[in-house]
């Protein structure tokens, strides 16, 4: 003899089966019970290419940032070439560094030079440096830097290394869990002298 409970029992099980089926099948999850991290020197790349004049802007998201005695660094270039492919007009273009002031960092960018040579020159001073209000009361800091010309006739690359400082004696609590923002800005425009 059929047994009503049997069925309904079966029935409730198939039905849990193919919930649980469709679940995996349409909805990919992973579980992790394990968690790791690590401290490293970090060197990105960025590379802006200016074949036509306009605005580019890349963010770079800095969210380990901790204190430590050397600086994190990062490499982001501006160019007028992309592998064969040359700008077919004179560009200006101007570089501007926007951050936010979460966390009591320092900033250094050199152009063209190895920020260890003794002769290389910081581009950031007090300057070219701005620290203004946004209407939803973040404060951004903003460096604007001279303009910087790149010939059709000649192809070139220009590279940027910023250094980030985060002091190691400012290991302090209310920092944790704060990111740092950095966003890099090219304008570029076509030269139109006469």
């Amino acid at each position: 003899m059929f047994s009503k409970k049997k069925f309904l029992l079966i029935s409730k099980i198939n039905t849990l089966f193919l919930i649980l089926l469709i679940l995996i099948k349409f909805l990919p999850v992973t579980f992790s019970k394990y968690q790791s991290s690590g401290i490293g020197n970090v060197d990105t790349s960025i590379a802006f290419y200016l074949l036509e004049v306009g605005k580019l802007n890349e963010s770079i998201k800095i969210s380990d940032l901790v204190p430590r005695s050397e600086p994190y660094i990062y490499i982001f270039t501006i160019s007028n070439q992309k592998e064969s492919k040359i700008s077919d007009v004179d560009i200006e273009y101007i570089l501007k560094i926007r951050t936010t002031t979460n966390l009591p960092i320092q900033y250094k960018l050199y152009l063209n030079s190895d920020y260890q040579d003794n002769s290389s020159i910081n581009l950031i001073n007090d300057n070219n440096s701005v620290i203004e209000k946004d209407g939803d009361g973040t404060y951004f800091q903003e460096f604007t830097f001279a303009s910087e010309r790149l010939y059709f006739s000649t192809p070139k690359v220009n590279t940027y290394t910023l250094l980030i400082y985060f002091n190691e004696n400012d290991e302090d609590a209310t920092y944790q869990g704060n990111i740092e923002l950095v966003e890099l800005d090219v304008d570029s425009s076509k030269i139109t002298d006469n």
